[in-house]
């Protein structure tokens, strides 16, 4: 038992020099098609790599052995991961499909939210859920609208019912619907003033 333990210790021991020894390997390069291949020097323990920002997409940057630069890092735009001299942590993650979502800007004079023209392209990885977030009638100035309106709400205003979740194609029907609500109303409103008018003023008149 005791030539057991010992053969156990022995072996652990020199695969852990082995790899020590070996140097460790990363993705290298401006787009991250390149194969892993193994770091110049025994000094790198980490690679690095563009960060994928949820909704909005990769950042600028290159991949390679090391840390990221602090200003990089400061800037959301890289990070870096537990390198191996076996298989490459920086390998470019896998996208899942774009998606598009409305943003809102807050009218002053009205003092509502309205919706931009232009929609959003939301970009996302592979599980990341299909998402737009959207004022609701208690949205104030303080209602924060999201990553242009992709994704989650901010959770205090979601809590307040101040934002609205829906996925885009929920979203886009709810707006549509809104929209030609408002267009009957203002369709119906319109002649009812004018009638008033005209009504107000022969009764001023006689």
């Amino acid at each position: 038992m005791k030539i057991a333990a010992a053969v156990l210790i022995f072996l652990t021991v020199l695969v852990s020099y082995i790899c020590q020894a070996l140097n460790v390997k990363c993705v290298q390069g401006d787009d991250g098609t390149a194969a892993a291949q193994e770091c110049s020097s025994p000094k790198f323990n980490n690679c690095y790599q563009p960060k994928f920002n949820l909704y909005t997409g990769l950042s600028s940057g290159s991949y390679g052995c090391g840390e990221c630069l602090s200003s990089d890092l400061l800037g959301n735009r890289c990070e870096s991961c537990k390198a191996s001299s076996f298989k490459a942590c920086n390998t470019p993650k896998e996208t899942g499909d774009n998606f598009t979502c409305y943003d809102w800007e807050w009218n002053l004079g009205d003092k509502k939210f309205v919706k931009k023209e232009t929609k959003t392209v939301c970009q996302t990885l592979k599980e990341t859920p299909k998402v737009c977030n959207i004022p609701t009638s208690q949205a104030n100035v303080l209602t924060k609208i999201l990553n242009k309106g992709c994704g989650p709400c901010e959770d205090v205003d979601k809590t307040l019912g101040s934002c609205r979740e829906c996925h885009p194609i929920a979203c886009d029907s709810a707006i549509s619907s809104a929209t030609t609500h408002a267009v009957k109303m203002t369709a119906f409103q319109v002649p009812v003033l004018l009638l008033a008018i005209v009504y107000s003023f022969g009764h001023k008149r006689f």
